[in-house]
């Protein structure tokens, strides 16, 4: 009577393997699924913090540019739509679409070169914040030259559309309009 018994529950013991089987089939797949999205999502975020990194470096070498030219005299005068090609200083009713985007140097982060662009836009004058300006009481005509400078980075190099990051910065010259 038990060899009987026996037979029948070894095709039972079968099923049951395999129905084990592919259940711990599908849970490796949702398991290697799970992984390689969280693998994009770093790459995604390495990339996003490369582009941020070279935009504020670009940035940074913008500001740099826009308070050395404040002394080549752009507290002078406003610049014209030649000077955007030439300098990079746009006038302020410059279109956006019709930008002339000039190339800052390229840095290397984390064996990654990237290369940003930047444009120069003329704002017209506020507050200055040096120079004469910086007397007590300060002159109530007390001016300086106002730019927007506004920076494009991608990741990398060779990384086009996986991330590209968007900077812009709004700064005073360092040098008073004539007058005050």
């Amino acid at each position: 009577m038990n060899t009987r018994i026996a037979r029948h529950q070894r095709g039972f013991s079968l099923i049951v393997v395999l129905v084990l089987l592919i259940v711990m089939s599908i849970l490796g797949i949702a398991v290697l699924r799970s992984s390689a999205m969280q693998e994009r999502m770093s790459a995604n975020m390495r990339d996003r913090s490369l582009a941020m990194q070279a935009g504020e470096s670009a940035l940074r070498f913008a500001q740099d540019q826009v308070l050395g030219v404040a002394a080549d005299g752009w507290d002078k005068k406003v610049p014209v739509v030649a000077d955007c090609a030439a300098t990079s200083i746009c006038p302020p009713d410059r279109p956006p679409f019709d930008v002339v985007w000039r190339q800052a140097p390229t840095l290397t982060t984390g064996g990654v070169q990237t290369t940003s662009e930047y444009w120069i836009q003329y704002l017209g004058t506020g507050p200055g914040y040096k120079g004469s300006c910086d007397t007590i009481p300060q002159s109530i005509d007390c001016q300086s030259p106002m730019f927007r400078i506004t920076v494009r980075s991608p990741a990398g190099i060779n990384t086009a559309g996986r991330a590209v990051v968007t900077l812009q910065s709004t700064i005073a010259s360092r040098i008073p309009t004539p007058g005050t």
